[in-house]
């Protein structure tokens, strides 16, 4: 059981995760936490395979089964394998399971994950590979995972996957429907 209640649902909402539920105790920031991490799959650059292939190694990394567990059918609907994410779950990065493409871009995240410093061989090794957006998004989206794991551990949030990636469908919906509402202004 949760450490604290999560929310009520309204009848009309549907199957709603844990994580979103938890964050509306906190409705504004909330619910920006929750376009944040919508955006990194509606608009963000990295191939989704790569894309889950980071946020499955942030669970490893942080601690976090619920992220870990949240994101499996997620992961396998993007083109993860099996054999990917026991490799993930084994913490072996180079394994020849990943393209090398993406064994630089997980030495890149983990690197950002782990330390406040980055050496320039794993660096250079993702930025060969992969755009500045890209190298920029991951580094949010290790931040945003951070954040995600942290609510679920210190929180004590039920482990809630879903059978396939409907819920993912359903956030993405929700950002698309929602783009101009939250305009970043530009100078």
């Amino acid at each position: 059981m949760a450490r604290i209640g999560y929310p009520e649902l309204s009848e009309d909402e549907g199957t709603v995760v844990n994580i979103v539920r938890m964050l509306r105790h906190s409705p504004d920031i909330g619910s920006l936490v929750n376009r944040l991490g919508a955006a990194q799959f509606a608009a963000g650059s990295l191939p989704a395979v790569d894309r889950e292939l980071v946020i499955m190694n942030s669970g490893v990394t942080f601690s976090a089964p619920y992220e870990w567990e949240q994101h499996i059918s997620i992961s396998r609907s993007a083109g993860v394998t099996d054999a990917q994410r026991d490799a993930l779950a084994a913490r072996d990065l180079t394994s020849s399971e990943f393209t090398e493409p993406q064994r630089s871009l997980l030495l890149f995240a983990d690197s950002a994950a782990r330390s406040t410093e980055m050496s320039d061989e794993i660096f250079e090794a993702a930025r060969g590979h992969y755009t500045d957006q890209q190298l920029v998004e991951t580094v949010i989206m290790v931040g945003f995972y951070f954040l995600i794991a942290r609510m679920s551990t210190v929180f004590q949030l039920e482990i809630d996957p879903p059978d396939d990636s409907s819920v993912l469908d359903t956030i993405v919906d929700a950002y698309e429907n929602e783009t101009s509402r939250y305009q970043i202004p530009r100078s």
